[in-house]
């Protein structure tokens, strides 16, 4: 396999075990603490893709923005698999960004990071939290996690003594063992979380649980309590009246309020309102909110876990550690993608995937989109294919950096990159250069679609647009019609002619620059709009009769490339129904001008390949094919880059 882009970095398990110490981790998270509690984050809630029973695929993207230089993001991608004991295995990657470049600059084992920044975040809340002369530590859990919190809580406060309870007595006495010959801390298990948190003034649960196993009438006053281990709604770790009596803080007011089972049971029963979150830990941090108010005081820090966390532990092995030095993880860069992923192999490939989304075969969710600084943005696609006869077909997510101005500055507009998980074990399989893939494959969805609607003799085609999906465009659909000339239009001449020289020296037939994209489209059979226009730049009333048009480079609510006669005017097939009903943005511009209604969209094209919908009903008809790219194609033509048979 290939290497990515120079300079991706790749942490694995053992590296980030190796470097990232509690005394390092602490400060970071620390940071990204008070960076989300003060507007320098940016984040969505957390995403989730079920693939069966016990099997999920949670996605977690966020942003630092505002500072004085561009941020890092990224995004958490991890597969969680529990067995029919309820124990969990976490598999995945994070992937971090650079703020001013927008390219894919490291990849680290997401299992590790998590096990250390989550142990780091609460011993920054136990610091700012507990009273000063905690010294008695009790553990409910003995799971890595529990061990972990060993580690990281004895930075912040003088621990003399250890509790411990678990489900299994003799496991409890040998984690007991293990704690204080690793720490030389006076460790006990007890045989009952009572007896365990009993003159404990710093208490973590860190268990599986569903339901609670930790009772507030057993805390005693002035006690701290970090409540990790549930990170679902259908999860609490402590019950309703050790909540409603603390003085209770949370990683974040957003994600409680829709995940935070402890705080949901509570306030399910009437025992509290939202108003008992007391405040942010990062605006504790801030000195933006009071923690603890009394010695007496009851205080509960409530973590989720959060992807700036992980982005900032990882930024800290991106700047400071040295990478693990062969990485075993396969990878597969820009140049081997363009060299194996051709035309002729890609375009069978993403009309399989068409119709396997049409059929509800696949799975994705909407595409997430995090505004950066700058204008930037930083898409997240998560999906999943197909399962095999054997289960075979993986799931994964592209993440994909938009830096519109990064073409004046010679670098891509588009970098990112897609991961995929392998289904059986939740691992991932490798990752492939997104930027490449993208446009090989939305190139390749054109031509399925123009195979699929225009006109059998179709030869003239427009390009309005010059840029990479341009050339792909012009390429991909030379496979599925016998072109005789193709027009080009942008906004600059110049430009224009050049690409236009270009590519009839290629594809070895006439191609011209048009003075309008009127001119360029007025004869033409096949329209693609590839631009980055804000505003519409192809009118209906010059497309003639008969023609079929991809619109193809607004991929979000908001820029449109066509005007709303282009819309009314033609038979409109979508590749999501359901994603041009939320971000087609011209569509959703006709609809709010109350021209047409959702029923406009006739079809997807996946049913018109299945032979469900008819596509063109007429040698007159215009067809027009919306497409915002889905993550199934990419994962789609992205697949057999890695597989080894």
């Amino acid at each position: 396999m290939g290497t990515l882009p120079t300079g991706l970095a790749v942490f694995d398990a053992a590296a980030v075990r190796a470097s990232l110490t509690y005394q390092a981790a602490l400060p970071a998270v620390r940071q990204a603490m008070v960076a989300l509690s003060t507007d320098g984050v940016r984040q969505q809630l957390r995403s989730f893709i079920s693939l069966g029973a016990g099997r999920t695929f949670a996605i977690m993207p966020a942003a630092f923005v505002g500072g004085e230089r561009p941020g890092y993001f990224g995004a958490k991608l991890v597969s969680v698999y529990s067995d029919a004991r309820g124990r969990k295995a976490h598999e995945g990657l994070v992937v971090l960004f650079d703020g001013a470049s927008g390219r894919p600059v490291c990849l680290a084992d997401a299992a590790e990071v998590t096990a250390i920044r989550t142990a780091a975040a609460s011993a920054v809340a136990t610091d700012i939290l507990a009273r000063p002369d905690a010294d008695t530590l009790a553990l409910v859990g003995i799971g890595r996690q529990a061990l972990a919190h060993v580690q990281a809580i004895r930075t912040v406060r003088r621990l003399r003594h250890i509790r411990v309870w678990g489900r299994d007595g003799a496991k409890a006495r040998a984690f007991a063992a293990e704690v204080e010959a690793t720490t030389g801390i006076d460790t006990q298990a007890y045989d009952s979380v009572v007896e365990a948190v009993a003159q404990a003034a710093i208490v973590c649960t860190v268990t599986a649980a569903t339901d609670p196993v930790l009772r507030g009438a057993w805390i005693a006053p002035g006690t701290h309590v970090n409540v990790v281990g549930s990170s679902g709604p259908g999860q609490a770790e402590v019950d309703t009246d050790l909540v409603a009596a603390s003085r209770f803080i949370v990683d974040h007011r957003e994600h409680v309020l829709v995940h935070g089972g402890e705080f949901l049971r509570a306030k399910a029963a009437d025992a509290i309102g939202d108003d008992h979150i007391a405040a942010e830990i990062g605006a504790v941090l801030a000195g933006e909110a009071p923690g603890r108010q009394t010695a007496e005081q009851v205080t509960v820090y409530k973590s989720l876990g959060h992807a700036v966390q992980d982005l900032a532990a990882t930024a800290w092995l991106f700047e400071h550690a040295r990478p693990t030095p062969a990485p075993s993880l396969a990878m597969v860069d820009g140049h081997e993608v363009a060299a194996r992923l051709d035309y002729d192999t890609c375009i069978p490939i993403v009309r399989q995937a068409m119709a396997a989304l049409s059929n509800r075969e696949t799975q994705q969710l909407p595409r997430g989109v995090l505004a950066l600084d700058d204008g930037h943005m930083f898409g997240v696609m998560p999906g999943a294919l197909a399962p095999g006869p054997h289960g075979d077909g993986p799931f994964g997510a592209k993440l994909v950096a938009v830096f519109p101005d990064n073409f004046d500055k010679g670098l891509p507009s588009h970098q990112g990159v897609i991961v995929l998980f392998d289904r059986d074990s939740g691992r991932p399989l490798g990752v492939v250069d997104g930027g490449e893939v993208t446009a090989i494959r939305t190139a390749a969805a054109s031509a399925v679609a123009t195979d699929a609607l225009a006109r059998e003799d179709a030869k003239t085609m427009a390009l309005l647009g010059y840029g990479e999906q341009a050339l792909t465009h012009a390429r991909a659909i030379a496979r599925v019609r016998r072109l005789g000339r193709v027009t080009v239009w942008g906004r600059h001449p110049g430009r224009a002619a050049a690409f236009a020289a270009r590519l009839g020296q290629e594809l070895g037939l006439p191609a011209r620059a048009a003075a309008s994209a009127q001119e360029a489209v007025v004869d033409a059979d096949i329209v693609c709009t590839v631009t980055a226009a804000r505003e519409p730049i192809l009118q209906g009333a010059w497309v003639p009769p008969g023609c079929h048009v991809n619109v193809v480079g607004s991929s979000i609510a908001g820029p449109a490339e066509v005007d709303h006669d282009m819309v009314i005017r033609a038979r409109f097939i979508a590749d999501c129904r359901e994603h041009v009903l939320r971000q087609g943005a011209e569509f959703l511009r006709a609809k709010a001008a109350g021209l047409i209604d959702e029923a406009h969209v006739v079809a997807e094209i996946g049913e018109v390949l299945g032979g469900k919908v008819d596509g063109r009903q007429s040698a007159e008809q215009v067809t027009l094919y919306k497409s915002l790219g889905h993550v199934v194609q990419d994962l789609a033509a992205a697949w057999p880059l890695l597989r080894r048979d």
